[in-house]
């Protein structure tokens, strides 16, 4: 907008510069009386302001229209904050109309949320500093309480120290909140059965022992771990264990009532917290919990059972700390199920089976790396578009010797414990690295090699250099490498993770969040970090056909990798409708039973030149 004194300090400088030009040139014309001359710059002078105040009147109307086509609300007041301008997205966001709004302080909005010190706090840095920024949270003319992000300036006249009016600049943040308080739904809590998760229960275990150690009361925590779980998987589906652990979560609460917190810890394992309580009341609520988890479970027309084994540690005698309390309770979990499962035991100090038993794990699982009993299976992505593979995920077995093929999820925790997962990991990494090369030099291509990652290894100071290091000995190009990276991994020290992520990036080497939405990623964060890929985790991906909730989920999941400029991979997909779902969303790529199963190196080749995506889709 232009500004009024300033118009007429030019029309001032124009008269005087006409003034003095006629002296000049009366000089110079003698012909010409004073008078002519200066008749003749009056009217040429006025041309010159005429056309100057029409620039200044067209430049005006440009800065109102883009005042009016903004989509940020603006609200002009003077210095008693009367409003006294607002424009058309003010009202659009607002609900209210110029007309209603024209003289009125902007308290008028105000949703009660924010007391009398917020304000002043607001207006005491206005005054210090000539603008304020931040969130707010106003009512709309509706009723509806919403936040909004907003920028308040001082306007001053020609005096630097003189204001004049204030400009306040927002824009309704509703959807941008909504959007963080699902992600942050989905940091806190298990998908699947809607419990907290791994993340809350540390939160709320650790305000509970603040809580008992300063009234000296006990607190106990229980390990609660389904038997044979893992039977039902592998016989009948992922589908099925989830249908299982979702029916075991409604009865384990139905049980509990308002007598304990329960969390899922993960895969098939449970946790309960009590609060001033002792052994008597835990001994009656365990045996409940026994017959309600034992009392048969119809699954997909089978009459499925279980049984739990129970670990459990009190506070203070067995730990004092979130970490100790839920070890000695795992410790006696494993105890319990080498008593003969679907049975409790108490942590004792002599409770060292379990311990005994894992360190014999540990030591066959050293064998099995220096005797090659480790191999490697492969799974295939698929693009949804055209039914092509278009890179494989390198998967870790077992084969031991007297119990058969063990799955990762029976040793790699253990592996973890140890610190055998930095060797494991390395060997994983140059295992399936060559394998990839082997592909190519036979002209073979399947894309992309995705290669897990452990937070263990990631967090290593010299992870990126031996990533290099595997690459330069097995010869395989970078860009067909592609490393998978937990979220929460990747959020521990998240400036020392971008740091890692970029000198991979760096090199060439395509990086994926796996197993998105089960940890938590701040937004701000996740545009830093320099990655290729979700991996939209499989717990999602199950019951978006037949879960509202679920759907809801996945779709909200794909748009903020969409947004982000992220390609999706949906794993764990087991049926043609999960696949058409995921299709209709454009989610590039998937994996899961429904196309693939792990299969060994000499199979990739095969599988991969007949089987298409129609053919599993139809």
């Amino acid at each position: 907008m232009h500004d009024p004194a300033s118009t007429c300090r030019k029309i001032l400088v124009l008269a005087l510069t006409a003034i003095a030009l006629a002296w000049g040139l009366s000089v110079l014309m003698p012909s010409l009386s004073l008078g002519e001359l200066l008749a003749l710059l009056i009217v040429a002078g006025g041309g010159l302001v005429l056309r100057a105040q029409h620039r200044m009147g067209e430049q005006f109307r440009l800065q109102r229209k883009i005042i009016d086509h903004t989509s940020e609300a603006m609200m002009v007041t003077d210095l008693g904050q009367r409003i006294l301008m607002v424009n058309p997205a003010f009202e659009r966001i607002t609900g209210y109309s110029a007309a209603e709004v024209l003289g009125q302080t902007p308290l008028m909005l105000g949703a009660g949320r924010h007391g009398a010190d917020f304000y002043q706090a607001i207006w005491g840095r206005v005054a210090e500093t000539g603008s304020w920024e931040g969130e707010v949270w106003d009512r709309r003319k509706g009723g509806e309480i919403y936040p909004k992000q907003m920028r308040i300036t001082a306007i001053h006249e020609t005096a630097p120290d003189r204001i004049s009016h204030y400009v306040a600049v927002f824009s309704d943040i509703s959807a941008q909140k909504a959007q963080e308080a699902r992600i942050d739904y989905l940091a806190h809590h298990d998908p699947l059965t809607s419990l907290p998760n791994r993340l809350a229960l540390g939160l709320h275990l650790a305000d509970a022992l603040t809580t008992a150690a300063h009234r000296a009361t006990r607190l106990a925590v229980m390990i609660i771990d389904l038997d044979n779980f893992k039977t039902v998987n592998d016989s009948l589906g992922h589908h099925a264990g989830d249908q299982l652990l979702s029916e075991i979560a409604r009865r384990l609460q139905l049980v509990l009532d308002w007598r304990g917190r329960l969390f899922r810890l993960g895969g098939d394992e449970f946790v309960v917290v009590l609060e001033e309580t002792g052994a008597e009341p835990v001994v009656e609520l365990l045996e409940r919990l026994l017959r309600a988890v034992g009392e048969p479970c119809p699954v997909l027309g089978h009459q499925l059972h279980t049984s739990p084994s129970i670990g459990i540690s009190f506070f203070p005698t067995d730990g004092e700390t979130v970490e100790a309390l839920i070890r000695n309770a795992d410790t006696a979990m494993y105890f319990a199920k080498a008593s003969g499962r679907n049975n409790y035991q108490f942590f004792a100090a002599p409770m060292n089976a379990a311990a005994n038993k894992r360190l014999h794990l540990e030591s066959e699982l050293w064998d099995a790396l220096a005797k090659n009993q480790l191999l490697l299976h492969y799974q295939p992505q698929v693009d949804l578009m055209s039914g092509s593979v278009v890179g494989v995920e390198a998967l870790v077995r077992w084969l031991h010797p007297q119990r058969g093929m063990i799955a990762p999820d029976d040793f790699i925790p253990v592996a973890e414990e140890c610190g055998l997962i930095l060797p494991l990991g390395h060997w994983v990494l140059l295992t399936a690295c060559r394998q990839a090369k082997a592909w190519l030099d036979a002209g073979i291509d399947i894309g992309e090699m995705a290669v897990n990652i452990s937070a263990h290894q990631f967090r290593q100071p010299e992870f990126a250099q031996s990533v290099r290091t595997v690459l330069l000995e097995t010869g395989l190009p970078a860009e067909r490498l592609e490393l998978e990276i937990t979220e929460s991994t990747v959020m521990h020290s998240a400036d020392a993770s971008i740091q890692t992520l970029a000198a991979l990036k760096e090199m060439g080497i395509k990086l994926a969040i796996d197993d998105f939405g089960t940890g938590y990623s701040s937004l701000a964060y996740l545009r830093l970090f320099p990655v290729d890929r979700l991996k939209i985790d499989r717990t999602f991906v199950a019951d978006v056909a037949s879960d509202s909730d679920a759907a809801s989920l996945v779709t909200s999941i794909i748009a903020l990798g969409r947004s982000l400029g992220l390609n999706l991979v949906a794993e764990g997909v087991e049926t043609s409708a999960q696949a058409e779902f995921l299709r209709a969303l454009d989610c590039q790529r998937v994996q899961g039973f429904h196309f693939f199963r792990p299969v060994v190196a000499e199979e990739v080749a095969a599988v991969s030149d007949f089987f298409r995506l129609d053919e599993r889709v139809a």
